[in-house]
């Protein structure tokens, strides 16, 4: 314990020189309203007050006016995302019954007489179900990405 405060001690003494720490720090310039006058007349050199060679470009009117009538509100984003809603609903409920059946095939006990496997069935009716929430996803997402690149906050498509 007294080896580490003598270390200390000595670490104080010696200064921040010598742990590599620099006594002149860059120098930062301070500009006063004296120094701003002073430039003041040279300030179009700097090209502040320049105008461009090239007028700049007109969009024609159709495209202004469909960008106008892109801009869309809540109001339209709420209505599209339960239109996208009520489309997936029948496919969820879809989803749903294709998962139920899945269940009673796995606790139902094989039959003899079947000539196809219980296994068999269960993986065509999961290969099903796989399409249609990947059908499902898609459909989200598609309108998930539209929304986004118009500009709809998220909270209008809740």
């Amino acid at each position: 314990m007294p080896r580490c405060l003598l270390a200390l001690a000595c670490a104080g003494a010696v200064g921040p020189s010598a742990l590599g720490v620099d006594d002149e720090k860059k120098r930062i310039p301070l500009y006063t309203n004296e120094d701003l006058e002073r430039v003041a007349p040279y300030r179009d050199q700097t090209g502040v007050n320049s105008k461009p060679a090239a007028a700049p470009a007109v969009e024609p009117p159709a495209v202004r006016s469909r960008a106008r009538s892109e801009v869309r509100g809540e109001e339209y984003w709420r209505r599209e995302a339960e239109r996208v809603r009520d489309r997936l609903r029948p496919l969820q409920e879809r989803a749903a019954e294709l998962r139920l059946r899945i269940e009673e095939r796995r606790r139902r006990p094989p039959r003899r007489r079947e000539n196809v496997t219980p296994d068999a069935q269960i993986a065509v009716l999961e290969r099903r179900l796989r399409r249609l929430e990947d059908r499902i996803r898609e459909t989200e997402s598609r309108f998930e990405d539209r929304a986004r690149r118009e500009r709809a906050l998220p909270g209008w498509l809740r």
